[in-house]
Parts: C-alpha cells; structure tokens; sequence
C-alpha cells in the first residue's frame, strides 16, 4: 500500500495538502491504491472530507485508527435531548451555545457545530466559581471522542480520547505556565492493562509508531510519502519495520531563500539530508531545485515531478473568451497570504499599472497572515486602490475562476513550485512572475507564454503588465502557447509513468 503522510485536511487547505489530494486522484485513475494518512486530532474530518469530494475510505487519521472509527463511518448529529443534562437545571438555549443553569450558577455549557442546527460539538463543565475544568469533545459522526481537563487559570492538562464504547485508549499530558506555553510532554497509549501501556514523549513518537503498525499489517510492500516534512521526516526516519521512505519536499530546501550551496537546510529536512541512506528518494516539483540538492547532496536520489496532472483530452482549445477581452481589465492571486510572497510589491505595481490603465482589479485568493492582510488593505486605502484590489479569501471553485482573468501574477521572493502557476497554465493564462527559487524559471517560457522578471523590479512588473492588458492578441497567444507547453509537460498518463519508476511499482 502506498501511504501520503499530512497534518491535516482542513476546510482551508493549503498547496501542499492540495497536491497530494491532486496525487491520490492521479493514482486512482490509474488503479493503484492509495491512502492519505493524517496525523492532528479532527472532529469535523467527516464534514471536511465531503466538502472535499474524498472518499472518508480514501483517508485514514492517525487518532481515528487508535479509537478503532469505522473509515466509512456516516455523520451523526446528536442534539442536546440525548446529553443527560441536569433534569432539575434550567437550559437557555441559543444558534451557538446553551447555558445550563442552577438558579445564579452556570453549570454547563453545550456548543454546536457551526452552521448546523443544534449539533452537538462539545460540553463544558463549570465549578462554583464559573471556571471550566472539564470539556467533552464531541465528533460529527455522533459520538463522544474526547476530554480535556483544565488546572490552574483554564490551563490545559490532561486528555482522554475515547473508542466508540467510551473506553480510553489514548492519553495526552501537558505542562507549563502560561497559555500560550504548554507544551505536550507525555503520550500513553492505553493497552489491555497497565503492563501494557506504551508511553510516548510527544506526537511524532505515536505517528511513528502508527507507521510501524500499518507496515506491520501490509501483507505487500509498504511505501510511505512524506508531503509536509514537519510532519514525516522524522517519525520516517525513527521507523523500525521496513517500507520504502520518500519525502516530497513542497519548499525551498534552503531557509531564507539563501546561497542554495551554503546556507542552513531547512531544520525540517536536515536530519533526512544530513543521512539521506535511511530515505529511498526525494520528490521535487522542478528539475532546477532537483538539481540544486544533488549538487549540494550527491548520494541523494531526488526526483523531479510535477504537483499538477491534466488529461490532454480535457484542456481548452484556446484560452477562453473572457482572458483575451480587450475590456477585461480582471488580474489575479492565488496562494498564501504572506509577507514572503511580497503581496505589497504586488499592490505597488498594480497602482503603477492604474495610471495608464484606470480601473484595473486585482483579486487575491488565498489565507494566511491576518496582519500582513491588514497592512495589505492599508495600503490599498493609502493607495487609493481599495475598490479595485479585493481580497477573496480561500474558494473551494478556484478551478472555475481562472477563466474570469486575464493573466496570473506572483511576485513571492521564494517557494517550493507554485501549483498556482501551472494551475493558470492549464486554463491558458499568462503568468507574469517574479525570478525565484522555485518554479517560475522552470514553469514559464520567458517571453513565450508568460514574463519572468527580475527580483522586486515592480516597475518591470507593472509594464509588463500593461503590456499584455494592452495587446489582447499578445494574450491570446502566450495563453495559447501556456495550453501547449502544460499539454505535454503535466501530461498525466506520463507523470504517473514517473511516479512507477521512482517508487518501483
């Protein structure tokens, strides 16, 4: 069985759970099994997962499978009649909470799932002096999964998670003095008995662990992928039954964007580099960063493959109607909000493309940094430009919202392979990006279907801009030519022919 190894899958999801979701879906298309495996403790997995349109057999949580949840369990709302409360209590309820009250005391507090009617999420339990010392988590499928216990000032201690019959079978330890600085210092792992228990120091040590039993368990080969290395570089590395180990690296390797040669290794992937024997391969999304680690780390197999798949059956002709318009003036984002993504040289250009080509919009897709948005919109004010740049949040239909634009534009100072990119490609925008490690040199065709510019140059930016705004036919055929390239580059049935070598299937 081939497992990718992620934190999470959230409501918003970030490129590097978007590329091995895009993963999973290449491998099914060709028949051969896959299982995302997530890590983080997720009561709305079964939601999120619909939303998603992955199958919930399709993904398997490391807390799930030690709390023995059926894979295709269903939702189940539980509402507040089936909670015991208090029989002689009064019960206030309300679209978010219900408070439990006896006379002047609040007992209990019941909280529901968000835009849901009355689905039970958690229950809180208060002492007489209105302090909450004990809190029930409940999951979307209906059942109580966890509890967590509260010390001095609200101070996190202690979790209990439970199986379906309410028997513990994992349990969380915490310390320290201030909210912001417990840390998790003891996982127990419950047995038949006592005796059996198996003690952990933090949440890699159960993850690995977890890997451990599912290669026990395989009856054939086992393969394990690691997408995000904070999370699988190591609990990889301190497996002790065999399997095969990949870690697809989704970043710069290098920290600060620095001397590719030089300078410190990301302190995730440094304990895979510094022994890359114990590691079967290394996946990257460009050549150019493949052949950065190489030269830097000769005895390590690194390959490079690309993030997004299409069938050729599938791409547009030509770009559609509405990216070449003379009249569309749309400009568009997509990725992180973030200060390395430099988003404020991005609005800069914009201003300087708005004096000679007024009313141009630039829409930004993305999360991140709720500060860095806020100094964003603040410029947009300063820079009289707040009607026309708009913020859009994260979308579940990106893919539908290309076609509204007329061309991508990145200007992040660095990256590990801007699925955006490709992403616009495929739907036959031009890109306009900043020069970076990595992506934009192996991704665009200077010139041909898209411009490369030179590091923080926003004047270049913004004529090259204005140029493509201006040239309509110049547009139409970078895009024409974007539809070209990405037809045989990200061809799918000769990306999966990558992935069969590389992993030896």
């Amino acid at each position: 069985m081939i497992f990718f190894l992620d934190e999470y899958l959230l409501q918003k999801n970030s490129s590097v759970e978007h590329a091995a979701v895009k993963r999973l879906a290449l491998f099914k298309r060709f028949n051969q099994p896959a299982v995302i495996l997530t890590r983080d403790f997720d009561r709305l997995s079964v939601r999120t997962l619909e939303k998603m349109k992955i199958a919930q057999t399709d993904v398997l949580n490391m807390f799930d499978y030690f709390q023995h949840i059926p894979s295709d369990m269903p939702e189940k709302t539980v509402l507040n009649d089936e909670m015991n409360l208090p029989t002689l209590d009064e019960v206030s309820v309300d679209a978010n909470q219900s408070q439990v009250t006896d006379g002047d005391r609040l007992r209990r507090q019941v909280g529901y799932i968000p835009e849901t009617y009355g689905h039970v999420f958690y229950q809180n339990y208060l002492d007489d002096q209105g302090n909450e010392i004990e809190r029930d988590l409940w999951d979307a499928r209906g059942f109580r999964s966890a509890t967590q216990y509260f010390g001095r000032d609200g101070l996190l201690t202690f979790e209990r998670y439970y199986d379906l019959d309410g028997k513990p079978v994992i349990e969380t330890y915490y310390a320290g003095n201030q909210a912001d600085q417990m840390q998790l210092t003891r996982v127990v792992l419950k047995g038949k008995t006592i005796l059996d228990d198996r003690e952990f120091d933090d949440l890699d040590g159960l993850f690995t662990h977890f890997l451990d039993e599912l290669a026990d368990a395989d009856p054939g080969e086992t393969v394990f992928i690691s997408d995000r290395p904070g999370v699988g570089v190591l609990p990889l590395m301190n497996m002790q039954q065999a399997a095969k180990k990949f870690i697809y690296v989704p970043i710069n390797h290098v920290v600060n964007n620095g001397n590719q040669q030089t300078d410190p290794v990301d302190g995730y992937l440094k304990p895979a580099f510094a022994d890359p024997a114990k590691i079967d391969g290394f996946i990257v999304q460009t050549p150019s960063q493949r052949d950065a680690i190489v030269k830097r780390f000769p005895t390590a197999k690194v390959t490079a493959i690309p993030a997004v798949t299409i069938d050729p059956d599938t791409l547009p002709q030509k770009p559609d109607e509405a990216t070449t318009d003379v009249n569309n003036k749309k400009l568009m984002y997509v990725g992180r909000i973030a200060e390395e993504r430099q988003l404020d040289q991005m609005i800069r250009a914009l201003g300087l493309v708005n004096s000679k080509i007024p009313g141009v919009e630039l829409d930004l897709y993305g999360y991140g940094d709720a500060d860095y948005q806020k100094k964003l919109e603040a410029l947009t004010k300063d820079l009289k430009l707040d009607k026309q740049v708009h913020f859009k949040d994260y979308v579940t239909d990106l893919d539908q919202r290309y076609e509204q634009y007329t061309m991508l534009l990145n200007t992040a100072a660095t990256d590990g392979g801007p699925l955006a990119i490709l992403e616009a490609q495929t739907h036959g925008l031009p890109v306009i990006s900043y020069r970076f490690h990595y992506g934009p040199s192996d991704e665009i065709a200077n010139k041909e279907d898209g411009y490369l510019v030179p590091q923080n140059d926003l004047a270049i930016m913004a004529k090259l801009i204005v140029d493509l705004l201006q040239h309509p036919e110049k547009r139409a055929a970078f895009g024409q030519k974007a539809l070209e390239n990405v037809s045989q580059r990200l061809d799918e049935a000769s990306v999966y022919k990558q992935w069969q070598q590389v992993l030896g299937l």
